[in-house]
């Protein structure tokens, strides 16, 4: 086996690695002439990037994988809508940065952009421990890099010391696992076959199940779950609003994946406990997002607490697990990824109109900033209905679908589950706190349509962050008319996921894998519009 044999299929993630230090370097020059051209090159980083990723295609059984990781088409899922929200990211934050801080900036947004991948391909716990922080400390110097008011200091403060404490109870939670497992291994890989090195679910000893819980509660602060919510709205307030974009997918969706790790890992069989405290933790997430959200009157903070609640709606898909795997409708997992790559893009842009105008000498954050807007800028006003209907869950947009996926995923338990009634209130609760949330994301379009202008907000920004804004809207039409393709993905990533949990306690050789594969193909779509 040559060295090349475990290099090429990480292309992309050298790729970025070496354009993240490649930013920081030509951001270390006295040169602003220069110091403009970071933000093109993180862009050609990213597209490039995504290039070798489609090139490369989805892993296959025949696919090396490096030490400490498993390349799967979980790998390329992730990768995917990783570039391809993080590229959304990096138009939006073009402008962003000072230019003596630019290359600084976007170097960090590659390395975290970087650790979201790696995160999917982890298959040890070290390995996805760091993973994870690679993500999460690269956030902290962009907020306080985002702008130079005392508001982002002190959300960089906040988010750090609460971000380190997380770590230390994952970190603790990690070890607890170890101990239960005798090793770090998720999954063994030998001979084309795989399988779980952990005991299942039922059968988890009291170390194991404190060690869950820990490992839960810190990955809780990533996806800002209650009650590890509590730094969201404070810290989306006090970052710029294009890096409050950034922290509503980046963290988050690096711990869902990690969740997904987890739970693959044990079969998707959750000791009774464990499940109970996952499902007062979706149940209070939901709700407690959407209530906090209608108390508010500043648009940032709306959006933070909405992002609370939407952890909520994705905490069930992934109670839910992989069940029948017959599409998103069917299989929670599958219901989470769509949802996860439909919430990038419709969070991005609606922060992303947020930083597209200033009222007087500060951004647009209120509703009051918004009054007036369509008058204003009637397709800057458009974009930003589409991007807070899709947040609503409302039709004709991708974020009416990815509800309905997850909520009918609840319902698609079979009657025989131990969990079935459970599962279903839970899909209630959360259909019941999607429509108060409707209350909120109106007041919004509302501030833009209906209200009169209060305060004249001029245009800033310039085209790179117009493009982000119109790119994040669209999809939100398309995926609606044309979901297949992205659901036809969100299933093809889950084959791993079935494949770890098969029969024998997830033996399974690489050519059932492939047969997984190509029988997973021939249903996806059978359940979209």
């Amino acid at each position: 086996m040559s060295l090349g044999d475990y290099l090429i299929p990480l292309a992309p993630e050298f790729i970025m690695l070496i354009g993240a230090c490649a930013a920081l370097i030509v951001g270390l020059t006295q040169t602003d002439d220069r110091r403009q051209f970071v933000s093109p090159f993180a862009l050609l980083v990213v597209l490039a990037a995504l290039v070798a990723t489609v090139w490369l295609g989805s892993p296959t059984a025949e696919t090396v994988s490096p030490p400490g990781l498993w390349l799967t088409s979980l790998t390329y899922f992730a990768r995917l809508i990783t570039l391809v929200i993080g590229a959304l990211i990096v138009l939006v934050n073009w402008h962003q940065p000072v230019a003596e801080e630019r290359g600084e900036y976007m170097a960090m947004l590659l390395l975290s952009l970087l650790g979201i991948t790696l995160t999917a391909s982890a298959n040890d716990l070290i390995v996805l421990f760091f993973a994870i922080e690679l993500v999460s400390v690269p956030t902290y110097v962009i907020i306080a890099l985002s702008r130079t008011d005392s508001r982002a200091s002190e959300a960089a403060v906040k988010y750090f010391f609460l971000g380190a404490m997380a770590a230390a109870i994952l970190a603790y939670g990690m070890s607890f696992l170890y101990g239960a497992a005798g090793t770090t291994t998720l999954f063994s890989l030998t001979g084309g076959a795989v399988a779980s090195l952990w005991q299942n679910g039922a059968d988890l000893g009291p170390q194991a199940i404190i060690g869950l819980l820990l490992v839960f509660g810190g990955l809780a602060f990533k996806v800002a779950a209650v009650p590890f919510h509590v730094y969201a709205p404070d810290v989306y307030e006090g970052a710029a609003s294009p890096v409050t974009g950034l922290l509503g997918f980046v963290p988050k969706f690096a711990g869902f994946l990690a969740l997904i790790k987890v739970l693959s890992a044990l079969n998707w069989e959750l000791p009774t406990e464990v499940f109970w405290v996952l499902w007062l933790m979706a149940a209070a997430t939901m709700t407690l997002g959407n209530a906090l959200a209608l108390l508010q009157t500043s648009a940032k903070r709306i959006l933070a607490y909405s992002s609370i609640a939407h952890t909520g709606y994705m905490l069930v898909a992934l109670l839910v697990g992989p069940v029948a795997g017959s599409g998103p409708m069917h299989d929670g997992v599958a219901a989470l990824l769509f949802y996860m790559a439909v919430y990038g893009a419709m969070n991005l842009g609606a922060f992303a109109l947020l930083s597209a105008f200033r009222s007087g000498d500060r951004d647009t954050e209120t509703l009051d900033d918004l009054a007036g807007l369509a008058r204003r800028a009637p397709m800057a006003a458009l974009a930003l209905a589409v991007c807070v209907f899709s947040l609503m869950g409302f039709p004709p947009t991708a974020g009416f679908l990815g509800k309905l996926y997850i909520f009918s995923s609840a319902f698609s338990l079979d009657a025989a589950h131990p969990y079935h009634g459970a599962m279903v209130a839970l899909a209630i609760i959360g259909v019941l706190n999607s429509a108060v949330g409707a209350a909120y994301y109106l007041r919004i379009v509302a501030a833009a349509y209906v209200r009169e202008e209060v305060q004249e907000a001029k245009p800033t920004g310039g085209m790179p962050l117009r493009w982000g804004l119109a790119l994040c809207a669209i999809p939100m039409l398309v995926f609606f008319a044309w979901p297949s393709r992205l659901a036809g993905e969100a299933r093809d990533a889950t084959a791993s996921v079935h494949q770890s949990i098969r029969a024998d306690q997830g033996k399974v050789t690489a050519a059932e894998h492939g047969q997984a594969d190509l029988a997973s193909r021939d249903v996806i779509g059978s359940d979209t519009p």
